[in-house]
Order: C-alpha cells, then sequence, then structure tokens
C-alpha cells in the first residue's frame, strides 16, 4: 500500500505540469522561446557558466641564430655529408692556424669520437690525408676534410664571461650551427660543469652538476639557496626553486655526476612570482581578515590565468617562516576557479577540518564583479578539493587510519584548496527571468488554468475517501483477502 498523501502529492503534480503545459498552448512563441532559452540554466546551473577565458600565450619566436664567428687563420666550409651520413667540411689552414686551432674554435670540450677528443680528432683526420706532414712541418695552404658525426656540436659562435648566479664563476658559452646550446663551466671545482640546451626545446635545458657537488654541499661551499640561483638563473630564487635543490642535495652521491632538466623559459617554478613582472598593479586587501594579503591585478592580454592573486609570500624561499593556520595565497584564474593556499595549523591535527571555512562567497563575487565586470561572473563557489603542494611534504597524518584523507593534519605544512564555481550571474538572471516569466503568465491565465487545478484538488480528495484513508492509528488499513 501507499502512504495516504501520496495519491493527493501525485495528482497535484501531475496538475500542475498539465498547468504548464496548458500554458504554454495558450501562450505565443516568444514564451516559449523565452523558457527553452533559460532552460538548461534551470536544470543545470554553473554548467555553461564562465568567465572570461584567459588570452592564449603567444607562440615562442623562432631561434635567432648569433652571426658566424670566423678566423682568418683557417677556412671552414661545408662540403655535403658522405655515404655514412656523416657531415663533410673542408678545412684549409690559413697563416697562423693550427690544428688545434680548428678544433678548440669549431668543436666542444665535450667533443667525444671513439675516445678520441676535439684536438685528436682533427689530428688523426689532418694526418690520414698528409702522411708526410709531422706537427711541426704543417704549411698554410695545406688542406683537408674533415668528417663529423651527424649530430655533433659544430661551433657557430663561442664567447667567454663571467657571470654571478650565486656564486661567481667563469663559463664559456657555445652555440651550433643549429641552433643549440652549451653553457660550458671553466671554473673548477663548481657545482656545474655544463648545460646543455638542444635547438628541438629551445629554454629547456639538461644540468650536468659536478661529481664533486656532494662535496661542495657538505662543505658549505654552496647550499640549496645559492644552488637555485645558479641553476634558475635568478637573483630571487622562489619557495619551489629552492625546494627542488633542497631535494635534490638530499640525494647527491660523492663522486657521481647529477643531471637535471630545467625550464629556463619562465624565471620562476611558482607560477606567480613568474607572472607578477606583468601585474596591471597593485592593492592592499582590505578586508581585515585579509589584510596582511597584497593582491597583485592582471590585465585579460597579460597571458596569465590570474585575474588577481593576493599573496604573503612576496620573495621567501622557505615557508618555515609563514604563520601557521592562516592562509598566505589566493588565486583568482579567469574561468572561475580560486586556489587557496594554507598552511597548516594545531587545530587541524584535531580533525575534520571544513573546508567551507576558507570559502567567501560574497567577497570573491565582488572581487571578479569589479576586476573582470563585463564577464559572466561566478557568484557562488563549491566545496574546496585538497590537494599536497608539490614538491612540499604532505600534510596529511600518515598515523591516521586513512593516510589518504586530509581529515587529521599535520601542523606546518601546506594545503592547497581548489574552489570551482557553481554558480554565476547568468544563473541568477535565468532564475529571475523564469520568476518574471511564472508572474506573468499567472496574471494572464489565471482563468484558463485555475478551474483545472480546483478539478484535480477534487479528484484527489475523492480518490483518498474511496480506498486511502487512514485507520485510526494514522495507518493504511491493510489489504483485505
Amino acid at each position: 500500500m501507499r502512504a495516504s498523501g501520496f495519491g493527493r502529492v501525485a495528482s497535484r503534480t501531475a496538475g500542475l505540469a498539465l498547468a504548464v503545459v496548458a500554458v504554454l498552448l495558450l501562450s505565443g512563441c516568444e514564451d516559449v522561446d523565452r523558457l527553452v532559452a533559460i532552460a538548461p540554466r534551470l536544470i543545470a546551473p554553473g554548467a555553461g557558466g564562465h568567465a572570461s577565458a584567459q588570452p592564449a600565450a603567444a607562440a615562442p619566436a623562432p631561434i635567432e641564430l648569433p652571426p658566424e664567428q670566423t678566423n682568418p687563420a683557417f677556412d671552414f666550409t661545408p662540403a655535403g655529408t658522405d655515404d655514412q651520413g656523416r657531415q663533410v667540411y673542408k678545412v684549409r689552414i690559413g697563416r697562423g692556424g693550427s690544428l688545434y686551432l680548428v678544433a678548440t674554435s669549431k668543436l666542444t670540450p665535450l667533443f667525444q669520437v671513439d675516445g678520441a677528443d676535439a684536438a685528436t680528432y682533427v689530428g688523426d683526420a689532418y694526418f690520414r690525408q698528409h702522411p708526410d706532414r709531422t706537427p711541426s712541418t704543417i704549411q698554410p695552404g695545406d688542406e683537408f676534410l674533415l668528417a663529423l658525426p651527424a649530430d655533433a656540436f659544430v661551433v657557430r659562435w663561442q664567447e667567454d664571461r663571467q657571470e654571478s648566479y650565486g656564486q661567481p664563476a667563469r663559463l664559456r658559452e657555445y652555440v651550433s650551427e643549429r641552433g643549440d646550446r652549451l653553457r660550458y663551466y671553466l671554473t673548477d671545482p663548481f657545482p656545474i660543469r655544463y648545460e646543455l640546451e638542444s635547438a628541438d626545446t629551445p629554454g629547456h635545458g639538461v644540468i650536468h652538476f659536478h661529481p664533486d657537488l656532494a662535496f661542495l654541499l657538505k662543505t658549505g661551499r654552496t647550499d640549496p639557496v645559492r644552488l637555485a640561483k645558479l641553476v634558475y638563473r635568478v637573483a630571487d630564487p622562489d619557495i619551489f626553486q629552492v625546494e627542488a635543490m633542497r631535494r635534490l642535495a638530499a640525494k647527491v652521491q660523492p663522486g657521481v655526476e647529477t643531471t637535471l632538466e630545467v625550464d629556463h623559459t619562465t624565471p620562476h617554478l611558482d607560477p606567480v612570482r613568474a607572472a607578477l613582472p606583468t601585474a596591471a598593479g597593485t592593492e592592499a586587501v582590505t578586508e581585515p581578515d585579509r589584510a596582511y594579503l597584497q593582491r597583485a591585478v592582471f590585465a585579460p592580454d597579460a597571458g596569465v590565468p590570474f585575474v588577481a592573486v593576493e599573496d604573503a609570500l612576496g620573495t621567501r624561499t622557505d615557508l618555515a617562516g609563514l604563520a601557521e593556520g592562516r592562509v598566505f595565497r589566493i588565486e583568482y584564474q579567469w574561468d572561475g576557479t580560486v586556489r587557496v593556499y594554507y598552511v597548516t595549523g594545531p587545530d587541524d591535527a584535531l580533525g575534520k577540518r571544513d573546508p567551507y571555512q576558507l570559502r567567501e562567497n560574497e567577497r570573491w563575487a565582488a572581487l571578479y564583479a569589479r576586476l573582470a565586470p563585463t564577464t559572466d561572473n561566478p557568484v557562488k563557489w563549491g566545496p574546496g578539493e585538497p590537494a599536497d603542494l608539490e614538491p612540499f611534504p604532505t600534510a596529511r597524518d600518515p598515523h591516521q587510519r586513512d593516510p589518504q584523507s586530509y581529515d587529521y593534519l599535520v601542523p606546518g605544512r601546506a594545503l592547497v584548496l581548489t574552489f570551482h564555481p557553481i554558480r554565476f550571474q547568468s544563473d541568477l538572471k535565468a532564475q529571475t527571468e523564469f520568476r518574471d516569466l511564472l508572474g506573468d503568465w499567472r496574471d494572464r491565465y489565471r482563468d484558463q488554468v485555475e478551474p483545472a487545478l480546483r478539478a484535480l484538488d477534487r479528484r484527489s480528495g475523492d480518490a483518498a475517501g474511496e480506498g486511502e484513508s487512514p485507520d485510526a492509528a494514522g495507518q493504511a488499513p491493510a489489504p483485505s483477502n
């Protein structure tokens, strides 16, 4: 048996549905079109809304090669390839020239073929073609063919210079004919031996650290902060860069060469630090609970994913100095997503911090409305989705029953909460328009719809009296056999 009120509820629902259908039949096409237009927003608020899309970043500029360096002491001319696919060059020794000068000018210290370095390889090629010569009888005008491996780094340009990222160093930079770059450090011992950047991946290098890096770290000749400055070539490394060097320092082994891939297309691993130079302006956060944050505002054409960022990090290289139990950064993205960075405190170790506590619907909505007023602004956000802040240690307490959950947290750790918008201005507009539409229908078609609803109410009452009347205890009677 159904509950006693079920028939009346079902009939009433059916009546309302019939009433709406009747209204649609009575109303003109314009009303139907209005309902069809706003229906998706009523059924699934937030599904189609979005804030202004971030403009696409500009395509990387083509590689510009420096002018080719020549030397009057020798000629070095391409001569095609041989049957083994090797690059062949015609070399002519000039006045004051030597085989060693050819080797050091056109090849790098990394050149190795079958155990031969650059000077040995060039000398062997010359003497195979001039067996009658000796090192002391090489003459201006002597010519020979030099076959180099297809992937050989043939130098187009080189320069010696001094740099001081973290610590002073002398280095030589090479550029190949195809645009590869080699930074070879002449200071020895030094944390880095060389960095090689392929023309196929401009801006992305592979660093080869010195085998004595562990010794240099242990003796204080370098440290993670100085190493971050050197590796990323910045005067003020960010927290992610320094943390990456701390992890590197923890795993290097004495006498073993360590390598690291590094991205130089942006000066910082922290996207906010990388974006700050493009900010249209900065301002203080006026709300008392967030007054310790500084807000950077970005223009739509800045090519960054942020409308604004409220930040307390500044140029810190460590999270250790941040206050526990407090937000230290909020990112407002162009698609309406808000990311909140938080340092856990003692209260978080007690269990089940509600991510809603870090959500500020009214403040965030007002900020989007002010900074991106021409967009379909978000006005409400769902619950925060917690995640660790890589590469920092997890905030989750491993000693709890479920170490994968974020119910119990370790104080002093970083946590990121991502809030996705679930309602936009267009959703509110659709709801207002629907209320206005219903009110308009009620006023225009009351005489046609209300008699049908009254008739359905009477029919529901009759059905209840016939078979669904509850007994004295308030329960429907049991069916008879």
